[in-house]
Order: structure tokens, then sequence, then C-alpha cells
């Protein structure tokens, strides 16, 4: 693998400019934290590095209102599907159903703590 092409890690400084997890560099194009090069929104003027979830999900009416937590939770639920090789819907209210706000406060962190660790670990 030519993760470490120097001294550092390059995806130490690889981080994704909507959701700030590091993205995987690594030849698996399918996953939803492999890294893509986009256009970023005008909160990230010019180009940015992103996660493939994360371009696909910047795209939502509400994602400018989404917290940093929420994004994460959502990429944290997408890898976990996408491991369990079941399909990933980009929003899915985090696999509780819609009206039960503690419930989605606890997977909404859950999900972006296991984000966290696999994105900050895989390398």
């Amino acid at each position: 693998m030519a993760r470490h092409i120097t001294a550092r890690c390059l995806s130490c400084d690889a981080l994704c400019a909507y959701c700030r997890l590091p993205v995987r560099l690594d030849p698996d194009d399918e996953h939803p934290g492999h890294g893509v090069v986009d256009t970023v929104n005008e909160g990230y003027p010019g180009l940015g590095l992103l996660h493939r979830f994360c371009q696909r999900s910047m795209g939502s009416r509400s994602a400018a209102r989404r917290g940093l937590v929420v994004r994460r939770a959502y990429l944290g639920r997408a890898t976990e599907r996408y491991e369990a090789r079941l399909p990933t819907r980009p929003y899915d209210r985090l696999g509780v159903c819609p009206g039960d706000g503690k419930r989605w406060r606890v997977a909404k962190m859950r999900y972006a703590c296991k984000a966290c660790r696999y994105y900050t670990s895989s390398h």
C-alpha cells in the first residue's frame, strides 16, 4: 500500500472538507469513506477532498443545516452498512423510526463515535 510515501502518514493530512474525518486513499473506490476531489459549497471555497458518501450527501437541501456530529453519524451508518454488504441509503434516520427523538439522539452519537473510531484508527 502506498500509504506512507514520506516520513509522515499521507492520510493524516487528508481530511474530508465536510465531516473533518480522515479520508481513505486505498484502491477500494466503492467504500463510502473513499476520497474524491470535488468542488465544495460556499462554506468551503475551491476544490476539496471529500468522502464519497459526503460528496453525495452534500446535494441535500438540509445538508447545510446539519452539524458536524450528524454528518459523522450518517457516514458511520453508511460505513457499517457497507461492511455488512447492505445497501447504503443516504438518510434513513440512522435506523430509528421518525418521531422517536431520544432513540435518534442515542443512535446519532453511537454512529458518530463509530465513524470517529473507524476513520481515525484506519491508518
